[in-house]
Order: C-alpha cells, then structure tokens, then sequence
C-alpha cells in the first residue's frame, strides 16, 4: 500500500511539474480577443482610388475624393503645384508599376484585413483607451529610409509597394540591400504595424547606458510585437531568414557567453552596440552564418524568460524600467 501510495504521489508531482513546465510565456501570450473592437475592420484603397483619377481632369478627381483621404490630402487643392507633385507621382511609370503590382499581390486582402483587424483586437485587449484611427492602404514609391507603416491621429498608413516580395527584383532596382528586402513580404505587415504602435506610444528615447541595458529594452518591444500576433515566426520578428534564425536559435549559449566572459553586458561602446545592434548581412565578430542584431535576439530570450518565470502582465512588463530586476528575475539560462 506504502509503495503505491508513493508511487502515485509521484506521478502527481511529475504531472504538476509537467504542467507548470508548459505554462510559458506563450500561455500568457492566448487572450479572448475576437469579440473585441473593431468587430469589423473597412480598409480604405487610396492608391487605388489615386492611380485611377483621370488625368486630363487630376485637380477635380483629387476634390472629389479628398473628403475620403484627407490623411494624404489635407493640403489645398487648388494649389497648382501641389497638384502638379500628385499628378507626377500618379503618371510616374515606376509608380505605376508598383501599383500595379501590388494590385496583383493584393487582390484579394481578406487574409490580411483579418491580421490588421487580430492586431487591432489584441491591442484594444491591452490597451483599450488607445484610439485605432482608420486604415489606409497607398502606394509610397518606395522609400525605404521611411517606415513601412506610420500611425497619425487621422489614420493608420500602410504602404503596400514595401511588401511585394522583391518580385522582378523590384528592391535591387530601387538600390535596397537584400539583408532588408528579405523583410519585404506580406508576412511582415502585422509585425510592422505592431512595431508602428509600440513605437508611437512606449517606445522610450533614452540613450542607454549599457549593452544590457539595451538588450532588455529591444526584448520588451519584440515581446510587445509577439503579443500582438503570437502566430509570427522568429524568424519574422526578428527579421531574419529561416536559416539566420536557426543559426541564433543553435548559437544562443554561444553568443550570451561571449558577452558573459568578456565582461561585454555593462559595457558602453559604440563599436559593441553596432556589433550586437547594428544592421547588417551577417554579424562578421562571429561567423558570416551570424546574423544582425543578435543584442536583439538574446534581448528578446531574456524578456520571455523573465514573463515565464513571473506572474506578470504585457503593461506591466512595459511600463517597466528596472533594468536589473527585469534581468534578475529572468533566470536567463540559455540552452546549451
């Protein structure tokens, strides 16, 4: 009787072990968040409605839409030149080809309507008292020193021509590196539009102090990222190719090592923080395999350790700027 007794305490233990080893950060990350606003997400087409206006009566077809998008055309319409500027960008062959395009790669959003509007949800989840203004999608003509997506009182702006997938080499004509245009896919478009909000509403300008430092404050924003769309691959998040994300996934003790034993996680140097946050092809320090930012993703490993290991909500984690216990209370320990 003794020995089944124990035999079944045992089996209880392991079980509630079991239970409380799966009970991870991801747990955290499942929220109700489909009967929450907007229940219905309208998607308004400026490119489509500006590449469509008859050119030999621009100024009139720009009036009659501009009640519509007056997130792109606030200024005044009766103003020759401003016309003259749309009017350009509208007749522009190479714009007209990324409209085109992204007409072709977007016929039919409904797949990633539902992705804006799950983003929407789970950050009304959160965060209710932030206002979603309307969505707009346009063409930008692709100038990729600007963000993909940009969030204003008057609306939410998502440029379509930055997620067409390098077809027909379309981001090696424009001149941009192919360590960025790996990032140009719809897949993306949630992962930026979150970034936009974190962005607009928790990112913090303070120069940090350390490499740690900086690592924890990357990881909250990815973190962030993550809670709004759990379904995203790391690969995606981090904005890495599956096999650069492999590579940080099979290197990680390697990597939090070398900036254990070379006493690197309190460091201040410019020519650290460009070698675990500056973007790149790869991160030559360890292998041309490596890639960029790896700060980013060991930044990322010890924010999910930390909300694995405490009972911590998303706003408290972000409001959050105790370096120290944040890192503490992680127990990072990266598997070797």
């Amino acid at each position: 009787m003794k020995k089944l007794l124990f035999i079944s305490t045992f089996i209880i233990t392991l079980a509630m072990l079991s239970c409380n080893k799966t009970s991870s950060y991801k747990d955290k990350l499942n929220v109700h968040h489909e009967n929450l606003e907007p229940k219905e997400l309208e998607i308004k087409h400026y490119n489509k409605e500006l590449f469509s206006l008859d050119t030999a009566d621009f100024a009139n077809g720009l009036k009659s839409i501009q009640d519509d998008y007056m997130v792109f055309l606030a200024g005044n319409l009766d103003d020759a030149d401003a016309v003259s500027y749309l009017r350009d960008f509208a007749t522009d062959t190479f714009c007209i080809r990324l409209n085109n395009m992204a007409e072709a790669k977007f016929s039919n959003d409904k797949k990633l309507t539902k992705e804006i509007q799950s983003v929407y949800q789970r950050l009304h989840y959160y965060y209710p008292n932030i206002h979603i203004p309307s969505t707009y999608f346009y063409i930008s003509g692709i100038d990729y020193n600007m963000p993909a997506v940009m969030i204003q009182p008057e609306g939410v702006m998502i440029s379509l021509d930055y997620y067409l997938g390098n077809e027909d080499n379309i981001y090696d004509y424009v001149g941009m590196p192919r360590f960025r245009s790996v990032q140009c896919q719809p897949s993306y478009i949630s992962r930026d539009l979150a970034q936009a909000f974190y962005d607009n509403y928790f990112a913090q300008n303070n120069k940090q102090k350390d490499i740690l430092s900086e690592m924890v404050n990357v990881g909250k924003q990815l973190y962030f990222i993550e809670a709004m769309n759990p379904a995203l691959p790391d690969s995606v998040l981090l904005g890495y190719s599956s096999k650069q994300s492999r590579w940080a996934e099979n290197h990680e003790a390697d990597v939090w090592a070398t900036l254990v034993g070379n006493n690197m996680l309190y460091a201040n140097d410019m020519e650290l923080f460009r070698t675990f946050f500056g973007d790149g092809p790869f991160t030559q320090a360890f292998s041309n395999e490596a890639p960029a930012r790896l700060g980013e993703f060991i930044g990322l490993q010890i924010i999910r350790s930390y909300m694995t290991h405490n009972d911590v909500s998303l706003q408290e984690l972000i409001s959050n700027n105790d370096i120290q216990q944040i890192f503490q209370e992680s127990q990072y320990k990266p598997r070797k």
